[in-house]
């Protein structure tokens, strides 16, 4: 009789789905699109898409037809911003064109567990064909119809029964869960099978069917002390607003629909004002009015693009602005990430009186501290890949996911060469950029860190260990931390730079609490800052960081955390790494040949696709030196900050050092546990200006690995692994001192790390336990 249940859920469902089921499809509470599924008693059906995110519309159509519960043929016509795809699938192949050119015929047997990107109804059978499995997580092969019919691993989760009411009725929904890689979809359906919601939570997209709205409630909706969504809305497009220098800033907003002052949030962007609006209504809604700016030579506000140098002035004279407008009451709060946290702190050195709070997530810090520069040495591959995005006038975020037009060029030299070989174009900020070696270059334009001990503001700072900005959020809250503002709180995740997405890393999966729901905690920050809201921020921990190895957040009162004690590695003699320095251990020592650049596979394609942690020790070695401790003899929590002094010689002017901690496992299986440190050594002095040392000499070079807080297994031991290249993360120091614009003659590099009692070189990390 079990078996008999999928196949009559099934039966009922083709006799009762003559009337179509229209999805409504948003993103952070703005309607982007519908779709329309109709499954007609033959079984057939058909489900029509139309969505319009920022300058990205979609129109997509899928039909097909079911035979015997099993989908015998599809057809999918789909059209997006480049890309006009059409796949026709029959007798067990997949016909494609796309931009008009037939593609070769594929096998394919399709799976029994069907999925879309843009059309819901076809979802329903995962809850068909998964039966009464039980709460357990159970593995699938998912057909992916818009891949004609790819079969693609994911992970099925079923939930527990929800009843709602549906036009005055009680209509009991089955709810599941889908895996695929590291998105979350999570699914609601009658009891006849039919999927009336979709919700991507880590994409804040949902797609429910009309009436359904129920079947997924906003969070922050639980929180009645929280300012309600009472309002309605007006939006504001393409308002113009004229800097000091007379220059037109175009921004849009969304605001209450009420006469009055309200707070505002402010959101500035080089990425197209679009896509922050996305979430603008959620706000007004709530009683704030939400404004997107287009940063200076983006997208529709005037001036030229020279990235972050305009950013303090025009922060400031927005706020400015917005602070005298007849529908503001004068108070100002900034959020966004990445680029726009940057420009929060941008304006918050310049004291913009309105400015009230910041909220500056994966933000990075200054010009010679992590983009362009990482502590003097020059990001290659990051640099490239978001300059290929920015470009042009307006930014082309499908980029972010495509591979560079040429990474086979990414030796190309000199560097001032090497935009135009591996983008196809030349970009003058990216040469600008290498031109602007030492922050005496950039001061008062791409320089925060230099004032930010004057900005007095509250400031929630976000960022993840894996976060390709992180020495930003990290190297903010030690300047706040240092200049003695009590009103900084900070959070610090598993993630990557899009943060708070996935569970996921890699090959890493940190479990179902390493996702936070932030919306609410958004909301009571505003709500406190800007409305004045006794609504108890105050009790919200200070620090927040997740422990990887155990997979749990840690509440603490500080980072680092009070009481914390440092405890030091010392690099010994073999490949050890020991409790006290070594009294007489010969030096280690390696040879760096920029000459033998590898480029790896990886970087030929998606190089936003998940990677591994697992780190090759023996392989490393052939490139650096590679120290590990004695085993933990109980678990032991490990955290940051985290540093790193070396003592060295080497018989070049100038050269470059990494460091990487690792943990190795009793099986001998190494990880890496956080983003590399750096230096550059012509930066020993300070990263105004390089400055080249002396060959056969002895330095100390003393410098910080990002963040991370990590709990190594009793047996299990820590690696540092110490190098001379990352390229092609990080471009070459061809080791001779010259400027990198123009720069092409290499010399070999051989360096030597010293380890003795006079020459201590340690890795520090604190022990959080």
């Amino acid at each position: 009789m079990r078996l008999m249940i999928p196949f009559a859920l099934w039966a009922v469902a083709c006799m009762a789905f003559a009337d179509p089921i229209t999805y409504e499809i948003t993103q952070a509470g703005t309607k982007i699109g519908q779709s329309v599924y109709e499954l007609n008693k033959d079984g057939s059906f058909k489900s029509t898409s139309k969505i319009a995110v920022m300058n990205v519309k979609i129109d997509s159509v899928l039909s097909g037809k079911f035979v015997d519960g099993k989908l015998s043929s599809f057809d999918l016509a789909q059209t997006s911003p480049g890309v006009d795809v059409v796949i026709n699938y029959a007798a067990g192949k997949a016909k494609a064109k796309v931009n008009g050119k037939d593609q070769p015929s594929v096998p394919i047997a399709l799976g029994k567990f069907l999925f879309s990107n843009y059309h819901p109804g076809p979802s329903s059978t995962i809850l068909e064909n998964i039966g009464s499995a039980g709460p357990e997580p159970k593995s699938v092969k998912l057909s992916m119809l818009d891949n004609g019919g790819t079969p693609f691993d994911a992970t099925v989760v079923l939930g527990t029964p929800r009843t709602i009411q549906v036009g005055g009725k009680d209509v009991v929904l089955r709810m599941f869960k889908l895996v695929i890689a590291t998105t979350e979809i999570n699914y609601a359906a009658r009891e006849d099978g039919q999927i009336v919601a979709e919700v991507v939570e880590s994409q804040k997209l949902r797609m429910i069917a009309n009436g359904y709205d129920a079947a997924f409630v906003d969070p922050v909706l639980k929180y009645k002390e929280l300012s309600q969504p009472t309002y309605t809305v007006k939006i504001e497009s393409a308002v113009k607003v004229s800097m000091r220098d007379g220059t037109v800033l175009v921004h849009s907003a969304a605001m209450p629909n009420a006469p009055g002052k309200f707070p505002v949030i402010l959101s500035r962007t080089p990425y197209g004002r679009a896509g922050s609006m996305l979430g603008a209504e959620w706000w007004a809604q709530r009683g704030y009015v939400f404004i997107s700016q287009d940063c200076r030579g983006r997208h529709e506000s005037g001036g030229s693009w020279d990235p972050f140098s305009a950013e303090r002035k025009d922060g400031k004279d927005t706020i400015d602005w917005i602070a005298k407008q007849p529908w503001s009451d004068g108070k100002v709060g900034m959020i966004g990430g990445s680029y726009g946290g940057y420009v929060q702190w941008a304006a918050a050195v310049e004291h913009p009186a309105a400015l009230k709070c910041i909220v500056p997530q994966v933000s990075p810090p200054d010009a010679m501290r992590n983009i362009p520069f990482d502590n003097g040495v020059f990001m290659l591959l990051p640099n490239l890949w978001w300059a290929n995005i920015v470009r042009d006038k307006d930014s082309h975020m499908e980029r972010a996911a495509q591979p560079l037009p040429h990474p086979e060029k990414l030796a190309t030299l000199p560097l001032s060469k090497v935009d135009d070989a591996v983008l196809g174009v030349n970009v003058p900020f990216f040469d600008d950029w290498l031109k602007r070696e030492g922050m005496a270059k950039w001061k008062g334009r791409f320089d925060t860190l230099s004032a930010m001990s004057t900005v007095t503001i509250p400031a929630l700072h976000i960022s993840g260990w894996w976060d390709g900005d992180g020495i930003g959020t990290k190297l903010n809250w030690a300047t706040m931390r240092a200049a003695g503002r009590k009103n900084q709180w900070l959070i610090y995740g598993p993630w990557p730079h899009g943060f708070n997405v996935s569970t996921k890393f890699g090959d890493m999966d940190y479990g179902p609490d390493s996702v936070l729901e932030l919306d609410s905690v958004y909301l009571r920050w505003f709500d406190t800052w800007l409305k004045g809201k006794d609504v108890s921020f105050d009790r919200t921990p200070k620090v927040q960081a997740f422990v990887t190895g155990r997979n749990r957040w840690a509440n603490l009162t500080d980072w680092p955390e009070n009481g914390a004690v440092e405890r030091s590695f010392y690099l010994g003699a073999g490949d050890t790494l020991t409790d006290e320095p070594s009294a007489s251990a010969a030096p280690a020592k390696y040879t760096y040949d920029p000459s033998k650049a590898v480029i790896p596979q990886e970087v030929k394609g998606n190089i936003m696709a998940g990677g591994s942690s697992k780190m090759d020790l023996k392989s490393a070695a052939r490139v650096g030196l590679v120290f590990k401790s004695a085993p933990f003899g109980k678990d032991t929590t490990l955290g940051g900050p985290i540093s790193v002094d070396l003592y060295f010689s080497t018989n070049v002017v100038s050269t470059d050092f990494f460091a990487m901690i690792c943990d190795i496992d009793e099986k001998g299986e190494a990880r890496v546990l956080s983003l590399p440190g750096k230096i550059d050594v012509s930066y020993l002095d300070g990263l105004d200006a390089p400055k080249p040392i002396k060959p056969g000499q002895t330095y100390r070079a003393k410098f910080d690995i990002w963040d991370t807080a990590h709990e190594f297994k009793k047996g299990h031991r820590l690696a540092l692994f110490v190098t001379s290249t990352l390229f092609p993360g990080y471009a070459r120091n061809l080791n001779t001192g010259e400027p990198i614009f123009s720069a092409t003659k290499m010399k070999v590099a051989h360096q030597v790390i010293y380890r003795d009692a006079k020459r201590p070189s340690a890795v520090r990390l604190r022990v959080l336990d």
